[in-house]
């Protein structure tokens, strides 16, 4: 929880109050985008594209509660220890602000670790800026939805 309310703090700080759509400093069609570029990366486990999508302060919240910082979350990939099957974001909803952007929604989870498999449906919070280097993702967080027994 303390994770989550620094989280909403930092995007309250970057997010000016009021900012009008003439302000906006992307678009749209660059956020659905780079929630593609996301997906694919995830599903494939293209750590060379996570990499240049994430950036260098990005926290990652899982279903689960772990969290785990870009390196952290990078580091599965490599090390084989996390594998994703594809995944579809059904839902998404795209809310843009003058230096940020927040996308929810959600999507079916099919992921593998090194001692189980998790299936599930979870929702999702995603929020992305604008920096010098182009738009990064900020923070993910997953929320997984309870399935009936």
């Amino acid at each position: 929880m303390k994770i989550l309310l620094k989280v909403l703090a930092f995007i309250a700080l970057i997010i000016p109050p009021f900012a009008s759509s003439s302000d906006q400093l992307f678009s749209e069609n660059e956020v659905s985008s780079m929630m593609k570029k996301w997906s694919e990366a995830m599903g494939t486990a293209d750590v060379k594209t996570l990499q240049t999508l994430l950036d260098d302060r990005y926290i990652h919240i899982h279903g689960t509660s772990l969290v785990e910082s870009k390196s952290q979350f990078i580091e599965a990939f490599n090390n084989g220890s996390r594998k994703y099957d594809p995944i579809t974001i059904e839902d998404q909803k795209i809310r843009i602000f003058h230096q940020a952007a927040l996308v929810n929604g959600h999507f079916k989870l099919k992921a593998y670790t090194k001692d189980r498999t998790l299936e599930g449906v979870n929702r999702f919070t995603l929020a992305m800026t604008k920096t010098p280097q182009g738009i990064k993702i900020i923070s993910f967080q997953a929320t997984a939805i309870p399935q009936p027994k």
